[in-house]
């Protein structure tokens, strides 16, 4: 048998690469359009149930009135006028879309106090304090309801200084000084669980404790318009703007994100994946994980900017919290000035709980990937591709890419990717100087 001359080896080698690439076909998600809540035609307004927004009045027992009123009526439209309204937790109904007019806030208690929480200060232990302090309910929340609705130009505010004062990266910046510092583990903004249609457009969400919008067990997500603002320069930790999952038929598109932790993160899980059209400008980029237990594929990213970031593209998954992460494409990306360009890592510790266990038969993966059509500019580091030697890495393509970075792919516990058409310019000096709150 005649071996092959060079030529047609290298021909062999490239069209094998290209059939590689060729195989996460996503074509049927970019037209992906999730069903939209159903909302009957009647208005209430927040005032008429005796709201005050003027900053002070603590309006809880108005929005429980009018949300009931709305779920008595079988659902509508309730409207928050312009103003300032104060307000502890409350929680929604189905059937409900919660409109934030122009200039309308909805906002957490600025102290302690104003939730009946005990001052951190007060406690000399961190036992002592577990056994009185129970983590509050997110500020709006809903459980087990259809077609569900957070609309309009107005905020939602979380209020979140005094949490961050007291959470476990405060702790762990003054522990030579304040040894045995008391954590107050922190709620969310936005949670809603289990539904069956849910938007989110056009709306502000700002400062929350920890993570702004956690849609999780959702059926037609659609999030559109929405702009998340919190610190980037480490005051404000793990405020992760929009965190869904698991769930099927997502859509998250014309976002305008601006953080101290991950800016869209699948979490546990979720398939049918579409975000598009999203500008990422502080943060830890679109990330996936860290848990991916209940396992993600068929996702497709594209038409994103990220300047300034801690990452661009990135998915972590750990033993204890793994599943499989397959069938995913990111293209038409372009980055500029980000730390990590591409972050492929099964290797993951959370600094929260870096002594993690879990269940040691969850262990992740991570297995077909396409990367295509990437701009990467005065990246500090171009990334790593990290598998474990028991769930390596496998079939990663690298197509049609611009990459200029200082260091270059670090790859381990991983097949080598298949780079087509990739240009590379790795070289001391192309990334601007950190700045003062930069890792």
């Amino acid at each position: 048998m005649k071996t092959p001359g060079l030529p047609a080896l290298l021909l062999a080698l490239a069209l094998a690469a290209r059939l590689t690439a060729a195989s996460v076909d996503l074509s049927a998600l970019e037209n992906l359009r999730p069903a939209r809540p159903v909302i009957p035609d009647r208005t209430f307004t927040l005032t008429d149930f005796g709201a005050v927004g003027d900053g002070k009045t603590m309006n809880t027992e108005a929005f429980k009135q009018a949300v009931a009123a709305v779920e008595k009526a079988g659902g509508g439209r309730l409207v928050v006028p312009k103003g300032v309204f104060v307000t502890a937790p409350f929680k929604l109904c189905s059937s409900l879309d919660l409109h934030l007019a122009e200039g309308a806030v909805i906002k957490a208690p600025e102290t302690f106090a104003a939730l009946g929480l005990p001052d951190p200060a007060s406690f000399k232990t961190q036992a002592e304090a577990n056994a009185v302090y129970k983590v509050p309910d997110p500020l709006i929340t809903g459980s087990k309801l259809h077609d569900v609705a957070l609309t309009g130009p107005g905020t939602i505010d979380g209020s979140g200084q005094h949490w961050w004062e007291w959470s476990e990266r405060a702790a762990r910046n003054v522990a030579k000084t304040s040894p045995g510092r008391i954590v107050y583990r922190r709620p969310h903004l936005v949670v809603i669980d289990r539904c069956e249609r849910l938007l989110v457009a056009d709306l502000t969400l700002t400062n929350s404790s920890m993570f702004h919008l956690v849609p999780k067990n959702i059926t037609d997500l659609t999030i559109e318009r929405v702009k998340v603002r919190a610190p980037w320069d480490g005051s404000g930790p793990n405020t992760d703007a929009i965190d869904p999952g698991p769930g099927t038929n997502f859509w998250i598109h014309h976002c305008d994100i601006d953080t101290g932790d991950d800016d869209i993160v699948i979490k546990s899980g979720g398939t049918n994946i579409l975000i598009e059209d999203n500008a990422i400008r502080h943060g830890h980029g679109i990330s996936i994980g860290s848990e991916t237990s209940a396992g993600i594929n068929h996702m497709l990213v594209r038409r994103c900017t990220f300047e300034d970031t801690d990452n661009g593209i990135r998915l972590k998954s750990m033993r204890g919290a793994g599943g499989l992460v397959e069938n995913i494409r990111y293209t038409d990306l372009r980055m500029k000035h980000v730390e990590n360009a591409i972050v492929l890592q099964l290797d993951y510790v959370d600094n929260n709980r870096p002594d993690f266990k879990g269940d040691p038969t969850r262990i992740p993966a991570i297995h077909n990937i396409l990367l295509d059509h990437l701009t990467i500019e005065g990246s500090r580091h171009a990334g790593i591709i990290h598998g474990l030697p028991d769930s390596p890495i496998t079939n990663i393509t690298l197509s049609d890419i611009t990459l200029q970075a200082e260091t270059d792919l670090d790859v381990k516990n991983a097949d080598n990717p298949s780079y087509i058409r990739v240009t590379r310019d790795i070289r001391a000096g192309v990334a601007p100087p950190r700045r003062p709150g930069e890792h």
